[in-house]
């Protein structure tokens, strides 16, 4: 008999998360009021995107729209960014979370830089680590993503996001904030975002970088950046020596639905559906598991464990497989100087796509392989 596959893989938005509908009719709007436009290249000349966009994503974020850049998803964003910052650094050091997206990791690496990882804590990267590291070596940047980070579901905490932003004054490093989980919070309440920190302390440099893809639809492939007053230029002059444009009609839709209310409807339904399966999941790793979880999210798409094992990550992967089992390999999100606790292996587990018994059936599953790979 075939066992059925849990995906413990990929975070992608469930479908039952995206208003396809709406987006559909939001775009046959669009292509009736303006074909000519939204066919046709974008401006060049240090294009930083559609005007109405910027617009209203400035004041989603309640900044001035001019601080916007938009790009062609957030992954676009990283790699102008890393080529902007990385471009001039003599001996490109780049601190990150340990774990953290292991995508970042591969940007950073292709543009030159040494990938360095911080530990992180349930409430996010261990600052006295950080600041040793700094008394030796100031980076070109740090990478971190607040708000229920992937890999592992922490939330930097209130106190350690305004310690970050003054280390930040204090060394001249910039921070690079990714926060494309940061709308789809269950409970609590979130803490500031480093940018808005950075305002109000001198010195201090702070570049977010947000996505659309987890509100609304990663398929429009809307990321921005938001920075201070020059960088959506100097990433504009990038960005058109690599595409030349960006896409208008994805763009202009995406205003649309901003403007008309569609993405914080759908921010709403979202948090609706998955905090039951959040709920679940946390529920699950607790009866089954144990107390392995780095820390319980209150939001986001991830909930993680480091699960003690008596064998090495392939021969434990290897027995997940054919428990019916689909995972990331969880090395992959650490840098290369850093590695989870001995005895543990790392696992990041995706409960946005999964309902409560699927989730619980994979988690035993996973407990059964790690016996069995003993």
């Amino acid at each position: 008999m075939t066992v059925q596959t849990v995906h413990f893989s990929r975070g992608i938005p469930p479908l039952e998360a995206i208003p396809s509908t709406a987006i559909a009719e939001h775009t046959s709007a669009v292509l009736a009021a303006e074909p000519d436009r939204v066919f046709q290249y974008a401006p060049i000349g240090r294009h930083t995107g559609d005007q109405e966009l910027r617009e209203q994503l400035g004041k989603f974020h309640s900044v001035d729209p001019d601080r916007v850049f938009v790009t062609n998803g957030s992954l676009q964003a990283l790699d102008l960014l890393a080529a902007h910052l990385l471009r001039d650094a003599v001996e490109p050091q780049v601190l990150v979370e340990a774990p953290t997206y292991d995508r970042a990791v591969q940007i950073f690496e292709r543009h030159g830089a040494q990938v360095s990882g911080v530990p992180l804590r349930h409430d996010g990267v261990d600052l006295n680590v950080l600041r040793e590291r700094l008394r030796t070596k100031v980076p070109a940047f740090v990478y971190v993503i607040p708000d229920f980070q992937n890999p592992s579901g922490v939330t930097t905490s209130e106190d350690k996001r305004r310690e970050l932003v003054r280390l930040s004054a204090e060394y001249g490093f910039t921070i690079l904030e990714d926060i494309p989980y940061r709308e789809l919070r269950f409970s609590g309440t979130a803490p500031t975002r480093l940018g808005e920190l950075a305002e109000s302390t001198d010195g201090a440099h702070v570049l977010t970088i947000g996505s659309l893809s987890k509100v609304l639809s990663p398929g429009l492939r809307v990321g921005y950046v938001i920075g201070p007053p020059g960088t959506p230029h100097a990433l504009a002059a990038l960005a058109e020596s690599t595409y030349l444009s960006p896409a208008p009609l994805l763009q202009v839709v995406a205003a649309r639905a901003l403007a008309n209310g569609l993405i914080r409807e759908n921010t709403e339904h979202v948090r609706r559906l998955l905090r039951p399966r959040h709920d679940a999941a946390v529920e699950a790793v607790r009866q089954t598991l144990g107390d392995v979880h780095l820390c319980v999210p209150e939001g986001g798409y991830y909930i993680s464990v480091h699960l003690p094992i008596r064998t090495d990550e392939e021969s434990f992967l290897a027995a997940a497989r054919k428990d019916g089992l689909a995972l990331t390999r969880g090395s992959a999100f650490y840098p290369a100087d850093s590695a989870p606790p001995s005895g543990t292996v790392f696992l990041r587990l995706p409960f946005q796509a999964l309902d409560g018994e699927e989730f619980a059936e994979g988690v035993r599953r996973l407990a059964a392989a790690a016996e069995r790979a003993a």
